[in-house]
């Protein structure tokens, strides 16, 4: 199964496929693509790429005090998301970053360990203005992944993302969408913000047996609320 590719441009020296984006998700496995989105099949998922993790994610993560929803705050300095938490399901996942592969589709974050997620690198920085993607698998053959929950996400809930120089990037959840694979919303997930945005992305919605794909994408949209430095 394949999406119409749109009009492509080159960016750092790969084939970006920048409109009508399709997500598209064979038993579980999550594959962004930007305008070409290719079903695994029988064979192996594309390599990703070496994951530069941080040390281990709190077990407990837990909401930062002060930090005010309706408050959209300036761009942060660049610094690499080394993970991300979400108290209110209780995600505290190691990231890594995730390139395109040779089709100019988003690669994909591996099964194991199912607890990581994936911040796409050619896009924003989180922190930095514009809207920064991060994915992540809903579940695997075995069991629940590291966004199982992530419809579970409510409006003003925090989403925050540790980054390489110990800053953490406090975002607020703007709405939640479960948007059909057929109907991706990409200008608005891959929108040109002049805030410092965040989107999360998974697979949702009933599973299709016959196509071997989940019916829908959850999508989560928040905004920059508060840089955090700890020890500051």
């Amino acid at each position: 199964m394949r999406a119409d590719p749109p009009p492509s441009r080159r960016t750092a020296g790969n084939r970006l496929l920048l409109a009508g984006a399709a997500a598209v998700s064979i038993a579980g496995v999550l594959l962004i693509g930007l305008g070409v989105s290719g079903a695994l099949g029988g064979g192996a998922a594309p390599a990703p790429m070496a994951a530069r993790q941080s040390r281990s994610p709190a077990a407990s993560p837990k909401d930062l005090p002060g930090v005010r929803a309706s408050k959209v705050a300036g761009p942060m300095r660049a610094a690499r998301p080394t993970a991300v938490y979400i108290p209110s399901i209780g995600v505290a996942a190691p990231l890594m970053e995730l390139g395109l592969d040779a089709d100019g589709a988003i690669q994909n974050p591996p099964f194991n360990p199912p607890n990581l997620a994936g911040w796409y690198r050619y896009g924003p920085v989180p922190g930095q203005r514009g809207a920064a993607v991060i994915t992540g698998h809903l579940d695997t053959r075995t069991g629940p992944a590291v966004f199982a929950r992530l419809k579970e996400v409510k409006r003003g809930a925090q989403v925050q993302v540790l980054r390489a120089d110990r800053s953490v990037a406090v975002f607020v959840v703007d709405k939640v969408e479960h948007a059909p694979k057929r109907g991706f919303p990409a200008k608005k997930v891959y929108a040109k913000l002049r805030y410092p945005g965040l989107r999360l992305v998974t697979c949702g919605g009933a599973f299709d047996r016959q196509a071997h794909s989940y019916e829908e994408n959850t999508i989560v949209y928040a905004h920059l609320a508060a840089p955090y430095y700890p020890g500051r």
